[in-house]
């Protein structure tokens, strides 16, 4: 969204200049369990890709600090949250525990289970392997998994969830014994041993849906032989610097111990810790784990492509081709939003177990916005909006992050 120029006289940069001082490093107030960073607290080599040109708002860091200040102290967020501008971090803070019963710190290092939002790093892994000959977006899904029943759809269907499919939550729920974990290599067969057939045909409309990015993570092990969580760390979280990302399977039994607890309201009960179950097997759809500074480093990535071909990452913000005149627009692993002044917003969202996911880039400007929460009843999407058009909306009426088709 376009932002004002705020540049102005000597007077005022001198007066910016004394606030930096005063707000530059960390703060931590221990007493409300709060700890925010400016951008200034960070070594050159953890800002990213700066524009040599780009002068950060310092009102807009003493603003986003007091709105989530007071967001926190209200009830309102539970998490870590990081604020980036052309290459440069303007504000990283966490706010409240990584576990309500332990009252257990969170920090900007803390991971999160991060939910759909896994679903953008499984379209990388994808990506990746297309970089690399290995496969055409346009290849049939039984090429590569042989066994699922049903022919015509592509990898593209399901990148871009215009596979048809139903979501293997609801066939497991059903034909599934919960006392056996679901793994992703086990969903070919539930879908043909209980004869579940399509909503609609291939490509007929889009259609949001897990079954479409377990199945991706499954063809990526198909492809490569390696595990998907081992793919994941070797190809793009080691290359990437991302120390806090991980793929969490409940058949692993890997959950790092730091690791954020996710948590969820009950009406009669009051907020109770989720426990992982039977479909915590399946990844790709869900499962990674990451702190908002590993995100952070993805999120510079895509702009410097280090890992991929710059016109394979690029391919990732398309819509489907079938998409136009759609509200609803999804590229690889990303929801996409044109604005009314036609400019460009990927983000995607999640929750699952108690965790509330945000990813915003606004690529038009280079703003991204990350959020991380672990309390299910906390819902930020205005907080959110307040600070992507921050100077331009800055109450946020009017606007919200979609959240559907979870």
């Amino acid at each position: 969204m376009r932002r004002k120029n705020k540049n102005g006289s000597s007077l005022l940069i001198g007066i910016v200049v004394l606030i930096i001082t005063i707000f530059a490093g960390a703060d931590y107030d221990m007493k409300n369990n709060v700890m925010s960073i400016s951008h200034l607290n960070y070594a050159a080599g953890k800002l990213g890709n700066i524009e040599n040109s780009f002068v950060p708002d310092t009102r807009k860091i003493i603003f986003i600090d007091s709105l989530l200040t007071t967001s926190y102290k209200k009830g309102l967020f539970n998490g870590t949250i990081l604020v980036a501008e052309k290459g440069r971090i303007l504000y990283s803070g966490a706010f409240g525990y990584s576990n309500l019963k332990t009252k257990d710190t969170l920090s900007v290092n803390t991971p999160f289970q991060l939910a759909s939002v896994s679903k953008m790093f499984t379209a990388a892994a994808i990506m990746l392997l297309k970089d690399k000959g290995l496969l055409d977006y346009d290849d049939d899904l039984r090429l590569y998994v042989p066994d699922f029943p049903t022919a015509g759809i592509t990898i593209r269907n399901l990148l871009n969830h215009r596979s048809g499919l139903q979501n293997y939550i609801y066939v497991a729920d059903n034909y599934w014994d919960r006392t056996k974990v679901l793994n992703n290599s086990d969903i070919p067969a539930l879908f043909k041993n209980n004869y579940i057939k399509p909503f609609s045909p291939p490509n007929h409309h889009f259609n949001y849906c897990n079954t479409n990015y377990a199945l991706l993570a499954l063809i990526v092990e198909n492809i490569s032989g390696f595990s998907f969580p081992d793919f994941m760390k070797t190809f793009i979280f080691n290359p990437l610097k991302m120390r806090d990302s991980y793929i969490f399977s409940k058949s692993d039994n890997n959950f790092v111990p730091g690791s954020a607890t996710g948590f969820s309201f009950y009406y009669r009960g009051g907020m109770k810790a989720e426990i992982h179950d039977y479909l915590d097997g399946v990844t790709g759809d869900k499962g990674m784990y990451s702190s908002v500074e590993d995100l952070f480093l993805f999120d510079q990535a895509l702009y410097n492509c280090p890992f991929m071909k710059k016109s394979t990452v690029e391919e990732a913000f398309l819509p489907s081709p079938d998409d136009n005149g759609k509200t609803k627009k999804y590229g690889f692993g990303w929801r996409i939003r044109i604005s009314d002044d036609n400019k460009k917003e990927v983000y995607h969202y999640g929750w699952w177990r108690g965790f509330r996911t945000y990813y915003i880039r606004e690529m038009s400007d280079k703003i991204t916005v990350i959020s991380l929460n672990n309390r299910s009843n906390v819902h930020i999407n205005n907080i959110l909006c307040k600070i992507l058009w921050y100077g331009d909306k800055s109450d946020g009426s009017g606007e919200s992050i979609e959240e559907t088709d979870e």
